[in-house]
């Protein structure tokens, strides 16, 4: 009895954000905003990643210096370190925000849905790790945690967006600057497959930064619920300091 009001008790806790029917598809979960995308092109040449992972029917990555731990897929011009200093701070309702975008990919004619199971992100001095050793919480020896999607471990917490392949993103992911330690480098991890098993091409990841922004050329999300409140970033090039999302416009300060 007391194991099956348990088990109640965990599957209530849980949090799906579905992202599947594209802009403006929002949700939160442990304070981070996650957003359907419909950014194109978003191809490898324009989307600047700094991780790519390929594996089936689950896979999971992190980026590094280091070398291709777990399912992360070669190059590594495409697979590397990310300064912390090099990300553009965006505000929204007044809280800051560091922009990760995820371009999913799954192979077929139907059934393009992908799920994001696990994100971790870390902040560290060292930008070359390759530990595949999981602490007993599940998280990774990778610096401090910034942001955890599953605390404690599992992947009952979960972000269902489309796959629909290399040139158009899916989901943006908003992460609190403020949790963030001050160190060099950034480690996002991420896993999927445990609710949707993966195939086809690879997944990839890139930041919005100052020297190499993600070029959108469409409105996005409506944001964390206030109508008329849309993520709008320029082709054109961020030359740096903080973005200020005001009334659907970046504002550059």
């Amino acid at each position: 009895m007391a194991a099956a009001l348990f088990s109640l008790a965990t599957t209530a806790k849980a949090t799906v954000v579905d992202l599947t029917s594209g802009p403006p598809a929002q949700g939160t979960i442990n304070g981070a905003i996650f957003a359907a995308s419909d950014l194109q092109p978003a191809g490898t040449g324009v989307f600047d990643p700094f991780l790519r992972v390929e594996g089936s029917p689950t896979e999971q990555g992190y980026n590094t210096d280091g070398g291709f731990p777990f399912d992360d897929k070669p190059p590594s011009n495409f697979q590397h370190s990310l300064l912390l200093s090099s990300l553009t701070e965006f505000s929204i309702s007044g809280v800051e925000y560091y922009k990760f975008t995820l371009d999913a990919n799954k192979s077929g004619t139907s059934n393009h849905e992908f799920s994001l199971d696990q994100l971790q992100i870390y902040t560290s001095n060292n930008g070359a790790q390759t530990t595949t050793t999981f602490n007993p919480d599940g998280t990774l020896p990778l610096g401090h945690l910034a942001y955890n999607l599953n605390p404690g471990g599992g992947t009952s917490n979960y972000v269902l967006t489309t796959a629909t392949g290399a040139g158009k993103a899916d989901m943006y992911a908003f992460i609190p600057v403020s949790d963030f330690v001050p160190a060099k480098y950034v480690t996002l991890y991420f896993e999927s497959g445990a609710h949707i098993p993966t195939s086809g091409g690879f997944e990839q990841w890139s930041a919005a930064t100052r020297v190499a922004p993600v070029p959108e050329v469409t409105p996005v999300s409506v944001i964390f619920g206030f109508v008329g409140l849309v993520v709008a970033v320029s082709s054109r090039r961020v030359l740096g300091g903080r973005v200020r999302v005001v009334a659907g416009r970046n504002i550059r300060e």
